[in-house]
């Protein structure tokens, strides 16, 4: 399984809605998808040689949509209002996270392991704010990507989740970034302690297929806990399933990359109310996979670093709209049970 990450927003103060989107495609449709969208965007309008959303109308996107929906195609969005996070908040939300990272280092840590970690806390206290909520949304993608792609693809095409490729759009093409590079290398502790809160969630029922995720990812480990004896846990390997296939990927040598770009653009502006047109809405929900969140059916995960109160009724609102148009997670509507893992 390939997924291809791109953002949309730089995510400054004074911005309106910023957005991160993954696009997650089966592998074994990678080079028919790729060559479908090259012959089709030939005389698209280009920048510099690579398609950009903001160039592009309605009937280049319905176009897009049409390929990527007949391979099973999924469209994972998570949008935040910057508009409405106080840097204040953001700032604590920050340091809150620089104090977690150090706070149970004890002597019986190697020191060079020690090193290591003041060292991940000195570049995010470095790191400007904007950069910190774009780790924030990439990290809460990555995870719920990885779990709903599971899901979808345990039901329709289980041998696909015996590999994952994560293929991100390099900030700079000549090497990775310090944000690129802190959030590499926080992924897997970071998501490992996050899922001793909230468990990869599987389906364990007739019709999901998981024999190939759980060769591929399924472990044992004697986990040393901050706040508890150590214990024998039995998860799947954040590492092998995320944090050693990432790849920093240059646009211009990826047209799928380019894809996730305009999927990205077209999602940003539909949030922003700066595109109000329902067949784009319709069309960016036919990739989209419905999901319940705190009993609400919704396709695009919103995330606030502020109060519930104050987050943006008009950009739920638009949510609302476009969840009207996604498809069920579930093959069938047979009575089921999660189990987490």
């Amino acid at each position: 399984m390939h997924v291809f990450i791109d953002e949309s927003s730089n995510f400054a103060p004074g911005t309106d809605v910023g957005v991160l989107c993954s696009l997650t495609l089966p592998t074994k449709s990678i080079g028919q998808i790729r060559r479908k969208i090259s012959w089709l965007s030939q005389s698209w309008p280009h920048n510099n040689g690579e398609l950009k959303g903001g160039l592009l109308n309605k009937a280049h996107l319905i176009s897009l949509v049409e390929i990527l929906y007949q391979y099973d195609a999924i469209l994972h969005c998570c949008a935040i209002d910057v508009s409405k996070e106080a840097q204040g908040e953001v700032s604590q939300h920050k340091n809150r996270q620089c104090e977690g990272l150090t706070k149970y280092l004890v002597p019986e840590h190697h020191p060079n392991f020690v090193k290591e970690v003041w060292d991940l806390r000195h570049k995010l206290e470095k790191m400007p704010n904007q950069l910190y909520l774009q780790c924030i949304l990439l990290s809460t993608l990555v995870w719920s990507t990885a779990e709903y792609a599971a899901l979808y693809f345990s039901q329709r095409r289980p041998k696909e989740l015996g590999e994952f490729r994560w293929l991100i759009d390099a900030k700079d093409p000549t090497k990775i970034s310090n944000q690129e590079e802190w959030w590499r290398d926080t992924l897997g502790p970071l998501t490992e302690s996050h899922s001793r809160q909230k468990p990869f969630g599987v389906f364990r029922d007739i019709g999901f297929n998981y024999s190939y995720f759980d060769k591929s990812f399924l472990f044992e480990k004697d986990m040393w806990l901050p706040d508890a004896p150590r214990e024998i846990v039995k998860g799947y390997d954040t590492r092998k399933l995320i944090t050693d296939r990432v790849s920093f990927i240059d646009s211009k040598s990826d047209i799928l990359i380019q894809a996730i770009d305009i999927l990205a653009s077209f999602m940003r502006r539909v949030l922003a109310e700066e595109i109000t047109d329902p067949k784009i809405i319709e069309c960016l929900g036919r990739l989209q996979i419905l999901r319940k969140r705190g009993g609400v059916l919704q396709s695009i995960e919103f995330l606030s670093l502020a109060d519930a109160d104050r987050k943006n009724k008009e950009l739920a609102k638009a949510v609302r709209l476009m969840t009207k148009y996604g498809r069920p997670m579930l093959r069938n509507q047979s009575k089921i049970h999660l189990q987490n893992k």
